[in-house]
């Protein structure tokens, strides 16, 4: 069962204000523009999970997507938390093509695309981050 749905992230509804607001050859366009570009990739990816995840049982599991929970002082989101009776699944999905090389080591991600080479921060440090605050939350909220 979807207990929280996906909704448009609020920063890509206020890049898209933002840009309609501004003059037709304002300098910055093109860099909203690409930001705006990246940011519809990473919700696409996102939503790329809800079809494999529409045949899970609503009745042994629930789904919360864009989960955003506190952590002391701050806020720690994950894309979508999976619940169950015997487990809790954290999914964080990436929208990036290209020949991806996990580096454990740096714990950074390096992609090779059309011959030019990215590197992003480490998606399982992420992870691993998420799983040591929802491991917190659960205990300081009676859960765990």
């Amino acid at each position: 069962m979807i207990v929280k749905q996906r909704e448009i992230p609020l920063v890509i509804l206020k890049l898209e204000a933002l840009l309609r607001r501004l003059p037709p050859h304002h300098p910055k366009i093109p860099l909203i523009k690409e930001e705006i570009s990246k940011r519809k990739a990473g919700f696409k990816g996102e939503t790329s999970i809800d079809f494999p995840l529409g045949f899970l049982n609503d009745k042994r599991y629930y789904i919360l997507h864009d989960l955003r929970l506190p952590d002391a002082n701050r806020y720690f989101q994950m894309d979508t938390l999976i619940l169950s009776l015997k487990f809790a699944l954290i999914l964080e999905v990436k929208n990036i093509s290209g020949i991806l090389h996990f580096d454990t080591i740096y714990n950074q991600l390096f992609r090779n695309k059309d011959g030019e080479e990215s590197v992003f921060p480490c998606p399982i440090v992420q992870v691993n981050r998420q799983e040591n605050q929802l491991k917190k939350w659960f205990a300081e909220n009676g859960l765990g």
